[in-house]
């Protein structure tokens, strides 16, 4: 089925219009449901309509049956009038009687500007189809490679009803100038059979989650890039072998890329899933953080093990696994769901 955008795009243009220099999220896109892992997951858009590019951060207060859980959560850049949507996953929420307050956005100026001459194609290739999910083209109409390239849409039900956000599922690695890319979104199964449309089309740069664990009694923080969801389980003892799990509840395989402060020059991580060794790239950016990168199956909940972080006192233990308690390889799933298909090889010096 072909899917005609043109009006809600222009319904949308007549807002900023009307709103011009404000950074808001509208109460009628934004909420929250439970996705088809039974996680609690807030989506919404925030809208740029500054006359420049501008980076955000999001925050909300969930009241879980008395219990306050507060979240934020960075988002990509976006350019001057331009609608960035997000989602941010909860696996904490434990139960259904769920208050989620309204939310505040805070922003400056972006520094990294986002591919702005990287545009959707409307056309008779842009379909939406029986399951609910989007395919598409994008073209680079500049005259340099974008590296690292997301769409992000809005998306839609019955009478202009927003349900969800997406991103797409392929890894666009680069795309050189006049270049032509598939890309495809898929909504969250939960709501798949209520899709009507997709709206405010973005083009941004990485989706970064933040993590958090404490080790050896201090803060450790950390990201990860990835159109699946990951929550961290702990450091054990040590402090040298860090714990997270993950879930994919679609069919259609995915990448992560977990981005560490380096603590040493001589750390080198191995990676177990589920138990067994899997190949992975180990990276290290501009900024001196080390990347840990490997494929995710399709449908697969899994456990997660990397080890050979160098502890603050030095020690390592390498491959010796052995130092792992047992139940580090047992903790129960609580991330969320996700899509992707492709490896991730983002551009960084080794």
């Amino acid at each position: 089925m072909y899917i005609r955008l043109l009006l809600p795009m222009l319904v949308g243009l007549l807002t900023f219009s009307a709103a011009a220099g404000e950074v808001w999220i509208p109460d009628d896109e934004f909420g929250g449901y439970f996705d088809s892992n039974g996680i609690y997951t807030i989506v919404g858009v925030v809208k740029n309509t500054e006359n420049y590019a501008i980076t955000s951060h999001v925050a909300v207060l969930v009241n879980d049956n008395g219990k306050i859980i507060p979240i934020g959560q960075d988002l990509p850049s976006v350019d001057a009038n331009k609608d960035m949507p997000f989602k941010i996953r909860i696996p904490q929420v434990s139960t259904q009687n769920i208050i989620l307050e309204k939310p505040t956005v805070t922003f400056s100026e972006s520094i990294a500007l986002p591919p702005s001459e990287i545009h959707v194609i409307y056309d008779k290739t842009l379909v939406r189809h029986d399951d609910g999910h989007i395919t598409g083209r994008i073209t680079n109409a500049g005259n340099h490679t974008e590296h690292n390239v997301k769409v992000y849409a809005a998306i839609h039900g019955e009478n202009n009803k927003f349900i969800d956000t997406g991103t797409n599922v392929e890894k666009i690695e680069k795309i050189e100038p006049g270049q032509i890319v598939d890309f495809s979104i898929y909504p969250d199964p939960s709501v798949a059979s209520d899709v009507n449309y997709y709206s405010c089309f973005n083009i941004g740069d990485e989706t970064i989650v933040p993590l958090r664990t404490t080790r050896n009694g201090v803060d450790f923080n950390f990201r990860y890039d990835s159109t699946a969801a990951f929550t961290v389980n702990g450091f054990d003892e040590t402090g040298t072998i860090l714990s997270i799990s993950g879930i994919n509840s679609f069919k259609i395989p995915t990448y992560v890329n977990f981005e560490f402060p380096r603590s040493s020059e001589e750390e080198k991580f191995d990676v177990l899933v589920n138990g067994e060794p899997v190949k992975f790239i180990q990276s290290r950016d501009e900024e001196g953080n080390w990347h840990v990168a490997f494929d995710v199956d399709a449908a697969t909940q899994d456990s997660i093990i990397i080890s050979g972080f160098v502890n603050p006192n030095g020690k390592t233990t390498g491959e010796n696994y052995g130092d792992v308690s047992p139940y580090l390889y047992v903790i129960p799933i609580l991330a969320a769901a996700g899509v992707g298909v492709y490896f991730y090889k983002r551009k960084t010096r080794q």
